[in-house]
């Protein structure tokens, strides 16, 4: 058993978060408890029948990368369920379906399971408060459904996505937009320009057809849920590819092995702390991890020479960057990454290789990866040195800022060493 369950499940968490938790758990239940009553309950074999699409629907939820949130196709049906019954009733369908789910299939303990239907109990009940302010009416018209259900998918979208950005960004740390930016930004069009027609169009089946014709739409809802876990695949792939390549690079040079990594993680650090959006985040984490990809192509008694380059030497190694974005750039989903690459040797004061860029000329994000790249170079032992101590590595950035480095990234970067946000143990991954 790990001991933070022997000691309880919010122990070490915050008082902003159990008051969150607290209130999101209370307000769910108290609503449902007093919506349920005045609710037009329809007939329990057609209630049955409902839920047990729901929990088909629910069975294969898609982990989202880099977090314990999922998604799954169920929003569809639960946006036909507000329609068709109203929202108390769609709201206890919603939390009967996540009981048995996260029960038998998700296994979640108890208080975050609790949790989760209490969310979705109010992210029903809100959205579908705003489905009826937006004239929204039980219409086997596609027409008069399209804008109120436009509206209540958007509500339902947010409520639930930032329901779970606050309880992570308040248990983990950090903000809640990035956290909410890194976690569901990249699936807002998917949900709203798939989940909300399927949910309109189960309504007009349900309308014309009847449950029969809903249990058929099922086969269509459950490709709708394969065709984004292929999606979801073909982006876990591209990371794994990234991954390979980064691999490669540390076999070509071992004295830097797991250099990549680290300029990784402080590039990214950096980036969030000076606020760039989410998908910039992404495109630094990439390309620093490649920054080095062109060394392959540079020989070995080179790169591991234990003596100065010659100018002969030199000139092979300055082509490493460009080396580097031919290759990252034949990769469409890297070609975000490819200016990163071949412009991180360039220098503030435009001394730099290969363009002489100079400023803002560069790309704000090849600037990042220069600072984090020379911080971890300067650390590393090298067969020409031994690696300098952390506070040799800082007194040289602060030397460098504003001619060698942006200062602004030099800054930012000094204050996260400072406060101890970054590892800079510098030991082997």
């Amino acid at each position: 058993m790990n001991p933070s369950d022997r000691r309880g499940p919010f122990a070490g968490t915050s008082l902003l978060f159990r008051l969150y938790y607290f209130g999101v758990v209370g307000v769910g239940v108290v609503w449902l408890w007093r919506a349920l009553p005045s609710a037009y309950l329809p007939a329990w074999h057609i209630l049955l029948w409902w839920f047990a699409f729901a929990i088909i629907a629910e069975m294969s939820p898609i982990r989202l990368p880099g977090s314990q949130a999922y998604i799954t196709v169920s929003s569809a049906l639960d946006y036909a369920a507000i329609v068709i019954f109203g929202p108390a009733v769609a709201a206890m369908i919603a939390a009967g379906t996540t009981l048995v789910s996260q029960l038998f299939f998700a296994r979640q303990r108890p208080h975050k399971m609790l949790f989760n239907i209490a969310l979705f109990v109010v992210t029903i009940m809100v959205s579908g408060s705003v489905f009826r302010w937006a004239g929204g009416v039980a219409s086997p018209s596609v027409a008069e459904l399209v804008l109120p259900l436009a509206a209540c998918g958007a509500t339902y979208f947010l409520i639930d996505t930032f329901g779970v950005s606050t309880v992570v960004a308040l248990s983990q740390g950090g903000s809640v937009w990035r956290t909410w930016q890194r976690m569901y930004l990249w699936t807002t069009l998917t949900h709203l320009a798939g989940f909300v027609p399927l949910g309109a169009i189960i309504v007009v089946i349900f309308a014309n057809i009847g449950l029969p014709g809903v249990a058929l739409f099922l086969a269509p809802l459950i490709l709708a849920r394969y065709s984004f876990k292929l999606y979801m695949d073909m982006r876990n792939a591209h990371f794994d590819t990234v991954r390979a390549l980064t691999s490669a690079i540390d076999a070509s040079d071992p004295f830097t092995r797991g250099h990549s990594e680290r300029v990784t993680a402080y590039s990214v650090a950096i980036a969030r702390k000076l606020g760039l959006a989410e998908r910039r985040v992404l495109t630094i984490e990439y390309a620093s991890l490649l920054h080095d990809m062109g060394k392959i192509a540079v020989q070995h008694d080179i790169l591991l020479k234990p003596g100065k380059l010659s100018d002969d030497e030199w000139s092979l190694m300055r082509m490493h960057p460009e080396t580097g974005a031919r290759i990252v750039g034949d990769l469409h989903f890297l070609k975000g990454a490819r200016e990163v690459v071949l412009y991180h040797h360039e220098r503030y004061d435009g001394q730099g290789y290969p363009d002489g860029l100079q400023g803002s000329e560069i790309p704000r994000e090849a600037r990042i990866v220069k600072v984090a790249d020379a911080f971890d170079a300067m650390l590393s032992d090298r067969p020409y040195r031994k690696g300098l101590s952390v506070d040799e590595a800082v007194a040289e950035l602060e030397a460098g800022r504003g001619t060698e480095f942006d200062p602004k990234v030099v800054d930012v970067f000094l204050e996260l060493i400072r406060q101890g946000e970054v590892d800079t143990s510098h030991s082997p991954l």
